[in-house]
């Protein structure tokens, strides 16, 4: 229930959309009817304690949410002229450690060929938008990393919080109508995805030495 079930229904209801036969091209109206129908079969199927009594403004609020934040998402998909959305992408590869696996909530491609991953948060508008600020997006970054080395180059990121129906990225060449953080440092994923290898090689190389940190709460 609460936040991770709201999470959850969303996450499902957007990948059903996009596994539909031409999503991209639905105009608005249908798009809306899908939505309806579809909403109530996710929530019987997967969230039944909206339906219990007492729970009707649970249900019609989560129901707008949703709806808004499909179809805002939509609008920044067209304004960046995407072509081909890919959900839950299985990305695999490698890093020093080994072999690294994970999937991509999604995984945009435009007429030029240029790619983006998009990772969906429920909530959290300030904390992601602080992560891209602060060029700390780690799990992004490693995604991001993993797509490089199957097509060599780097994707744009972005958070899209569903609750809100805002997306944030770093800067808006890839997005126009994304909301960009002001960066609080003057780097990018890759440079992230630089230090995450240098602070492996470190703790990997204390490991060996039998070395493990405590991180003492004073």
């Amino acid at each position: 229930d609460g936040f991770l079930l709201d999470g959850q229904l969303a996450h499902n209801l957007i990948e059903r959309f996009f596994a539909l036969p031409n999503p991209l091209n639905m105009p608005e109206e249908k798009v809306l009817a899908w939505f309806d129908e579809t909403f109530h079969q996710v929530i019987e199927t997967q969230g039944a304690v909206l339906l219990m009594h007492g729970r009707r403004s649970d249900y019609e609020g989560l129901r707008y949410r949703l709806r808004r934040a499909l179809t805002r998402l939509l609008v920044q998909i067209s304004a960046a002229k995407v072509e081909m959305v890919q959900s839950e992408l299985e990305l695999n590869g490698h890093y020093r450690g080994g072999e690294i696996l994970g999937f991509a909530d999604l995984v945009l491609t435009n007429r030029q060929g240029r790619q983006a991953i998009v990772d969906m948060r429920w909530g959290g508008t300030k904390k992601y938008a602080a992560k891209l600020a602060d060029n700390t997006h780690l799990q992004l970054g490693i995604y991001a990393e993993l797509l490089r080395q199957k097509s060599g180059a780097w994707p744009d990121v972005g958070y899209y919080i569903l609750a809100e129906g805002k997306l944030f990225v770093q800067q808006n060449n890839y997005f126009p109508n994304g909301n960009v953080v002001n960066k609080i440092i003057d780097e990018s994923t890759p440079h992230l995805y630089e230090r995450f290898k240098a602070t492996h090689a470190w703790r990997a190389e204390l490991l060996r030495q039998g070395k493990i940190e405590v991180v003492l709460e004073h």
